[in-house]
């Protein structure tokens, strides 16, 4: 990574994390609009990602001089955003968002210096997650062609899957695998890890790229987002996360409404059989009546399905009991 000021880096990020929301709300809208496909990745309330992205961001620049130490969180972090398919050219959009949303909010102290220290630090942080989700272990899996004798779809095939994979026999008189079947199996992981060497080479050479750029020399072929967009992105965003919050807090009261109602048609429920049952009064029998006035009343209130209703119940009992 060529020379970062160190604290000219973390004095910026301190006045940006003043605004820490407002910076991730900004820096998700200009995201989405450069790759709108993107927004299928995160859930539509982006609350609590605005807050683990300042987190992390927050966390990096604390390390900024050391960056060695944060490496295996940093390939953790890499691994989860493989899981939640996240494909390594999605980073230099991030990083391109990223560096319009500091510009943004930081205005005429966003000089051509402070864009090269952010764009060396991104940079490297980048190489180091797009290298842990090619080579990163645990449910890091690589994708194999089929060969000869596979049937089936093409499939993923992780560590614990070669472990346990059934090579043929060897023929009569022999002992072990068929040399043919395992050699065949080795050529085709070995091809598969090639390929993936040329593809953390080409990133590489892609980070190379972005580090030796101009810090105002805009990505070759980017999209320019327009700012009154990213505002009514932002807008439309927090619009809906109300929505969704007020929607919670009426399904909340509704749903407090119905358990009031079940409770009370249960006690009645329970009065009535007492009263009818006589010498043929059961325990077993009372809490089968209150369980199903409890049920059908909770159900109707919330136009749910009845045993939707009774999973509810037992869910209740589980709480008082």
């Amino acid at each position: 990574m060529t020379a970062v000021d160190v604290a000219r880096l973390r004095a910026s990020w301190s006045t940006v994390a003043e605004r820490g929301d407002e910076f991730a709300l900004s820096f998700y809208a200009t995201l989405f609009l450069l790759r709108p496909a993107l927004r299928e990745l995160f859930e539509v309330s982006l609350t609590e990602q605005r807050g683990r992205f300042v987190a992390a961001l927050g966390d990096i620049v604390s390390r900024v001089d050391d960056l060695d130490a944060a490496v295996p969180s940093l390939r953790r972090l890499g691994r989860a955003h493989r899981e939640s398919g996240v494909l390594p050219e999605f980073y230099p959009l991030v990083g391109q968002a990223l560096l319009a949303t500091l510009e943004r909010f930081l205005g005429d102290e966003w000089t051509p210096e402070l864009a090269a220290d952010w764009t060396g630090a991104y940079a490297v942080v980048a190489e180091v997650m797009t290298n842990a989700e090619v080579r990163g272990r645990g449910r890091q899996s690589v994708r194999l062609p089929l060969g000869d004798g596979d049937s089936g779809p093409r499939a993923e095939l992780t560590a614990d899957r070669v472990r346990g994979r059934l090579f043929r026999r060897a023929r009569r008189y022999r002992r072990g695998f068929d040399r043919e079947d395992v050699r065949a199996f080795q050529r085709r992981v070995a091809e598969e890890i090639t390929a993936r060497d040329r593809e953390a080479t080409r990133l590489r050479a892609e980070v190379a790229r972005l580090r030796a750029r101009s810090p105002r020399e805009p990505t070759e072929g980017a999209a320019v987002v327009d700012e009154l967009a990213v505002s009514l992105l932002s807008q439309a965003q927090l619009l809906a996360e109300e929505t969704l919050t007020a929607a919670d807090k009426h399904r909340r009261r509704l749903a407090a409404q119905a358990h009031r109602q079940a409770e009370t048609a249960a006690e009645q429920a329970a009065t009535t059989y007492r009263a009818a049952a006589g010498a043929r009064y059961t325990p077993d029998g009372e809490e089968l009546q209150r369980r199903l006035a409890w049920a059908r009343t909770y159900s109707h209130a919330l136009g749910m399905p009845l045993r939707a209703a009774d999973t509810a119940f037992q869910h209740h009992l589980r709480e008082i009991g």
